[in-house]
């Protein structure tokens, strides 16, 4: 059976953007979405300041939403770079975590050219894509991406259907 990726979330090795570990149990009522990104990439890199306005306004006053980025850098000196040009204050999974497959394979996201060695065998949406999920990880949306475009409101409808 597959396991819930909330429940996988929890024994995974999250880091902050400045690389401090973060119990999973930080995501604890909130909504979350898995951002399937890579620095490489030109419209992860469009996107990015995007979900970082975003992720910003949508938490002031007060914390709703939480991003976990799902880095398709090929290494972990590319994601941390990534993370700290770029990125907003979320959270992220190293490079070394098998979790990044896990979840590219139960969303069907990724870059093209790692859809073979990631095992996705349905590829749904290549990167960037923002998937967001319900707390016990099944999905809301998986148009995420133009979704947040729209603004904070996405937000909203999000919640809507949680």
């Amino acid at each position: 059976t597959q396991q819930d990726p909330m429940d996988l979330l929890a024994s995974a090795p999250l880091v902050n953007a400045a690389g401090a570990p973060v119990a999973a149990s930080s995501l604890k009522g909130l909504l979350v979405a898995f951002y399937f990104s890579a620095h490489w990439c030109p419209p992860c890199r469009e996107f990015t300041p995007v979900l970082k306005d975003f992720y910003e306004a949508v938490n002031e006053p007060e914390k709703k939403f939480e991003v976990v980025f799902v880095s398709s850098d090929n290494d972990e000196a590319a994601r941390l770079k990534y993370m700290k040009e770029a990125h907003g204050e979320w959270l992220s999974l190293p490079i070394e975590s098998p979790l990044r497959d896990e979840l590219k394979r139960k969303y069907g996201c990724c870059a093209g050219k790692e859809q073979a060695s990631a095992g996705v065998v349905e590829r749904r949406e290549g990167i960037p894509a923002l998937v967001i999920v319900r707390p016990d990880g099944s999905e809301v949306s998986i148009k995420g991406t133009e979704e947040a475009l729209g603004g904070p409101p996405a937000l909203k409808r999000w919640l809507a259907k949680v």
